[in-house]
């Protein structure tokens, strides 16, 4: 399949859905990417430098039915240098009014806390917020209820039913809930979970505005049980947990600061702390950014820096990353560009 048959699958699914239901809420887009990656001198495995191109199409759109009814879609569409091709979706969702609320059945996204690094109250999602080149989120299957006013919300939610405990934590059966609540300059939040593997999962996070360029945020999830990687696989361990304090700082000059420090004890012992600095500028069309993580258990960082120009439906992207001390065991630099086209 080649870039331009990625392209006219996707127009032509949106003059299929313009025609037919031409009130509602459609919207397409395609990408072509290259990536670069340089293995590390020596690495365990043997890598060697390697290229990457893929392409990709992506299509979202929502129908509206009578009672306030909502079917919403998302799917992506990906090709690469290697022949393969993969079709995701990544939501399918029925909404209905119920109870107050809605009732949500299918398949959805959904991120819950307040971090940017790092979100330890993500107990349903479960993404890598660092990833250079993340593919599309993926949603949970889920059946959810939601219930909220001005200041308050309410969501309850089942996760991937009949499952119990899969091979992934994303994949686990779990019941989940989250509280929202608004005060003045201040969000917060609490969430609980209950699945077979962590057992219950209690957790709160807040982001509070200082003024009008400063916000506080913090997270804080207690687990009853977690899991560790001894003995060259992940092993059941006992009470775990998860901790983030950070701010963000923004200039009417459009330049940002965000840093955040966490403690994650559901990763390998040298990755469990972690400290988080980024900068960006924008001008108008154009974004700079540059940002380092750093371990200090294994020594390792990770610098990235990252620049992107939009010109109407156009999106051109440039990122270049590089690991060093045990981050780097197996890769020493990445390098990506894109260019996107949305409809």
């Amino acid at each position: 399949m080649k870039p331009s048959l990625l392209a006219l699958a996707c127009l032509s699914l949106c003059q299929c859905f313009t025609t037919a239901q031409a009130s509602n809420e459609l919207s397409a887009s395609v990408l072509a990417q290259s990536e670069a990656r340089q293995a590390s001198d020596g690495n365990p495995l043997g890598l060697r430098d390697s290229q990457r191109h893929l392409q990709q199409a992506d299509l979202r759109w929502q129908l509206d039915g009578p009672w306030q009814q909502a079917l919403r879609g998302n799917f992506s569409a990906q090709h690469d240098q290697t022949g393969s091709s993969m079709l995701q979706v990544n939501e399918l969702t029925l909404e209905s009014p119920l109870a107050g609320g809605f009732l949500t059945a299918g398949k959805k996204i959904m991120s819950w806390d307040v971090g940017y690094a790092f979100r330890p109250l993500d107990v349903v999602q479960q993404e890598d917020r660092r990833a250079l080149n993340p593919a599309r989120l993926e949603g949970i299957p889920m059946l959810a209820q939601e219930v909220f006013d001005e200041d308050h919300a309410l969501t309850m939610v089942l996760t991937n039913p009949g499952r119990g405990k899969a091979a992934q934590p994303r994949d686990d059966e779990a019941m989940a809930l989250r509280l929202y609540r608004h005060r003045g300059e201040r969000d917060e939040y609490a969430v609980l979970r209950v699945s077979q593997r962590n057992g219950m999962e209690a957790g709160a996070s807040f982001s509070h505005v200082l003024n009008q360029g400063t916000e506080l945020h913090a997270s804080l999830l207690w687990q009853q049980r977690h899991e560790e990687w001894r003995q060259q696989r992940w092993m059941a361990a006992g009470r775990g947990g998860k901790a983030l304090a950070g701010f963000t700082w923004t200039t009417e000059q459009q330049f940002s600061l965000i840093a955040e420090a966490w403690l994650d004890r559901s990763v390998a012992p040298e990755q469990q702390r972690n400290l988080f600095v980024r900068a960006a500028q924008n001008w108008d069309n154009v974004d700079l950014a540059a940002d380092l993580l750093w371990q200090p258990s294994s020594h390792s960082k990770i610098a990235t820096v990252s620049a992107s120009y939009k010109q109407g439906a156009w999106l051109f992207s440039a990122s270049l990353r590089q690991y060093q001390g045990m981050a780097g065991i197996l890769t020493h630099r990445l390098a990506i560009a894109s260019i996107q086209r949305s409809f």
